[in-house]
């Protein structure tokens, strides 16, 4: 597994529910595992919604008479109607908002900018296979500084990009990298560290690499 995938970072095995599923047996489920939301499985196992303690807590709100004011919005018709509903097909918001398991983790985190919610239902070829909530993309800033350099020395430099450290050569502190050394073209530089980018825990790379060769290829640098 790629560890700078969502799936090398969500919790897997996400509590789901079926479509009829009654609003009881969902408000039993999230308080058996403690948790504040469940996916909606259609027949063929696919994920065709997601039911939150909001959209059962409707039940609790007091409504006004259908002749009010407030009924011309479409949102409080919306509600009314999963404060009236009993299973999940009727209470699940949908289409449910997921990322990818095979997405990186900078996917991820610009899906959480791009929707404000606190957690995504992960999914892969439709089915739902985790749950990633935005604590777990900070935890992994956490990552021994060790740890990073040794990704970055052995599978990116040496395995990607066959570069030994007698060519490029790292240091990292508190997730922030320096990388020194010598590439043959100039349009290398910005790539090698785009790569370094990625890796799982990296803060921000320091990029002081030189070039042999000025070539026709432009980097942005």
């Amino acid at each position: 597994m790629d560890p700078n995938t969502v799936a090398a970072v969500m919790t897997p095995d996400p509590v789901t529910v079926p479509l009829g599923a009654t609003f009881k047996e969902i408000a039993e489920r999230m308080a058996e595992h403690r948790i504040s939301a469940v996916g909606v499985v259609d027949g063929a196992g696919l994920l065709a919604g997601v039911v939150s303690e909001a959209d059962l807590l409707a039940h609790y709100r007091p409504w006004p008479e259908p002749r009010h004011r407030l009924w011309r919005r479409p949102s409080h018709r919306l509600e009314r109607r999963k404060a009236e509903a009993r299973v999940a097909a009727e209470l699940m918001s949908a289409p449910a908002l997921t990322v990818d398991a095979g997405n990186s983790l900078a996917t991820a985190a610009g899906r959480f900018a791009e929707t404000k919610v606190r957690r995504l239902f992960v999914v892969s070829d439709g089915e739902p296979v985790g749950v990633l909530a935005r604590h777990d993309l900070i935890g992994v800033f956490a990552r021994d500084d060790a740890e990073i350099r040794h990704e970055i020395e052995s599978r990116v430099l040496a395995g990607e990009l066959s570069l030994g450290p007698d060519r490029v050569r790292v240091a990292v502190e508190h997730g922030v990298v320096t990388v020194v050394g010598r590439v043959e073209r100039r349009s290398e530089v910005t790539p090698v560290a785009r790569l370094i980018e990625q890796v799982r825990g990296v803060v921000v790379v320091d990029n002081r690499l030189d070039y042999v060769w000025l070539d026709t290829t432009k980097t942005g640098s």
